[in-house]
C-alpha cells in the first residue's frame, strides 16, 4: 500500500494557512475581551488618564447624592500640600480646598466633592479633575489634571 505524499502536503499547507488565520482571530478576540467589549453586565470599567505627580488612587461617584469621592497618591519624591480639588461634569462644577500635607509615596484622606450631577445607579459617568498642590522644593502651586470615568455606585 502506497501513501500519496501530495495529499499529506496539501493537508499540511491547509493547516498552516488557516492555523495562522485562526491564531490571529483568537489574539484579536482576547484583546477586545481585555478592553471590556464583551462585558455582559453592561457596566463601564473604571479608568483615568492624564494625571501626573499627585494622582487619583481610588475614586467613586455616588449618583443619588451627586458626590464624587477621591483618594490621592503622592508620586513625587517630596512632601506636597494639597491646596484645591476641582471636579466638573458636563453640566456641573464644584471644588474643595482641603489643605492637607501628604508625604512622598503616601495616600491622602478621602475627599468628598458634593453638589455634582445626580445620576442613576449603574449608569456611566465622566468627570474632569484638577488637583492643585504645592511642592515645597519649588514653593509653587502645580496642577495635575485628567479625566476619570466609570459606573455610578
Amino acid at each position: 500500500m502506497r501513501l500519496d505524499s501530495r495529499r499529506g502536503q496539501a493537508a499540511l499547507e491547509f493547516l498552516m494557512t488557516y492555523g495562522w488565520a485562526i491564531l490571529v482571530i483568537l489574539i484579536v478576540l482576547a484583546v477586545l475581551w481585555q478592553w471590556g467589549l464583551f462585558n455582559p453586565s453592561g457596566t463601564m470599567k473604571s479608568g483615568q488618564s492624564g494625571f501626573w505627580g499627585v494622582v487619583p488612587y481610588d475614586y467613586k461617584y455616588e449618583g443619588g447624592s451627586g458626590t464624587f469621592s477621591i483618594i490621592l497618591q503622592n508620586n513625587i519624591d517630596n512632601e506636597v500640600e494639597i491646596e484645591q480639588i476641582n471636579v466638573s461634569t458636563t453640566t456641573s462644577f464644584n471644588s474643595i480646598s482641603p489643605v492637607e500635607m501628604v508625604s512622598a509615596g503616601n495616600l491622602s484622606m478621602e475627599y468628598n466633592i458634593a453638589g455634582l450631577d445626580a445620576y442613576s445607579s449603574g449608569s456611566s459617568y465622566e468627570v474632569f479633575v484638577v488637583i492643585a498642590y504645592n511642592d515645597s522644593r519649588v514653593n509653587i502651586t502645580l496642577l495635575s489634571s485628567g479625566r476619570i470615568w466609570g459606573s455610578v455606585s
